[in-house]
């Protein structure tokens, strides 16, 4: 799984979330060291979404 720093976030905003995702389908947000947020393509999050639902 791709990672972000806060600060690659905060310098190239989207773009960085673009470029990660077109890699793998999560990335990891990781501020001060540490795992934080992820964030996923629209697609991805729905079919999620509706596994969980299902189960």
């Amino acid at each position: 799984m791709f990672q972000i720093s806060a600060n690659d976030l905060k310098t190239k905003g989207v773009s960085a979330i673009e470029f990660a995702l077109s890699t793998a389908p999560e990335a990891i947000v990781w501020v001060r060291g540490k795992d934080k947020f992820v964030v996923m393509d629209i697609a991805h999050y729905r079919i999620t979404t509706t596994c969980v639902n299902a189960c």
